[in-house]
Parts: C-alpha cells; structure tokens; sequence
C-alpha cells in the first residue's frame, strides 16, 4: 500500500502542491501524488444505487479510477489553498466522491489523514480551515494526525494588476484597510512566500512525515 497525496490547489506546483510532496518524501514509504485540478471530474451525483451496495462509484471520469487506491492507501494527505473562506472547488468535489466509499460499509474510517492548507491570513484569523476538515471527516471518518496551515501572506492581488488600488481583496485586507499604505505598496518578487524559507513550517513537515513513516 502506499501513501497517497491529493492536492486541490489550481497553482501547479504551488505552496500546497510543495507541501504535501514534501510530507510523502520525508514518510520515506512508497507514495502517489495527484493534483486533482489536472482531472475532468464531477462532483457526487446522488447516484447511491450505484454505489450504496457495492461502494464503487459509478461516475465514470478521470478521477474514478483513483478512488479503489484511495480506498486501498495505507495513508492521505490532504491539501487544499484557502479560498474565498472554503476549501477549493475541486478539493470539495473530490471529498463528495468519496462518499461511494462510506456506503454501509465505512471503508474510509480510521484510515490516517494529514490534512495541509495555505492561505493569506494568521491561523487565528484564517476562515475555512475547519470546514474544509470537517467536510472532509464527516462522512469519510478518517483519523486525522494533524493539520499543518501555512499562512503565505501571498493574495491573488500580486498577479492581477489591480493590488495596489482594489479595496476589496486581500491585500487590501492584509494592509488592513489603510489607503495610503495600499497607495504606496510597491511590489517585489520577495512578495511571493515560499514554505520551505520559514524554519516552522519546515519542522511541521518533518512531524507529519515521521508520523506518517511510523504508521
């Protein structure tokens, strides 16, 4: 069996990509990495009579035929970007999927999970990190190690041109609503944070990744 790594982030590549890769390396077992935004996929259907007996889902795209792996990994890891106070689309169409597998049968429950998130915001202040883990146990029943946040302090308004006007987004938010510190905010390329400069994130890493090789 093997580990399994499921990142919902459409940044390839990315800080969460980074993170849950990092995580499978330092378990040092054999692992799976997919980037679920890759995959044309549907979210659940409402089928049950395709799966309530036989917990295989009968939604044929790209993304059935990894879910008899997911059920078979001895381990996930879980991450997804924080979004508009929510997980992504994908990462939350991907969870609905795998309630084929809860079915009678619960072949989730108990199965170890990491869950890793990144967003712009504190962990105090960040919204979404506990629905995002939330809508992810509730149905599957997963046994969750732990859930490693990483705050980028990195919002979409460094790529979109509008940053240093824009009162709505979040650097407007990050500058804390000031007009004259948005005005005069100069971007750089030191702007874009990356997890593996911060010494913190590095040893959550490090955690997750023995708990990961002592399973």
């Amino acid at each position: 069996m093997s580990i399994i790594g499921i990142s919902g982030s459409p940044i390839i590549g990315g800080n969460t990509d980074r993170l849950i890769n990092a995580i499978l390396d330092k378990s040092g077992k054999e692992t799976q990495f997919i980037n679920l935004s890759r995959l044309n996929y549907v979210p659940c259907r409402n089928c049950a009579h395709l799966c309530g007996i036989t917990n295989e889902c009968g939604v044929k795209d790209d993304l059935q035929p990894y879910i008899s792996e997911i059920r078979d990994a001895e381990a996930l890891v879980l991450g997804s970007p924080i979004q508009h106070g929510n997980m992504t689309g994908w990462m939350f169409s991907f969870i609905t999927r795998l309630w084929s597998l809860y079915q009678v049968k619960k072949l989730l429950e108990n199965k170890p999970a990491v869950f890793v998130s990144v967003g712009i915001h504190t962990l105090e202040t960040q919204n979404g990190i506990e629905t995002y883990q939330s809508a992810a146990t509730y149905s599957t029943k997963l046994r969750v190690l732990g859930h490693l946040y990483y705050n980028s302090r990195t919002p979409p308004c460094f790529k979109c041109g509008a940053g240093s006007y824009c009162k709505v987004g979040g650097l407007w938010n990050l500058l804390e609503h000031n007009e004259e510190r948005l005005n005069n905010y100069q971007f750089s390329p030191d702007d874009f944070k990356k997890w593996e400069d911060e010494p913190e994130v590095s040893a959550e890493v490090e955690k997750y990744g023995k708990m990961l090789a002592d399973l």
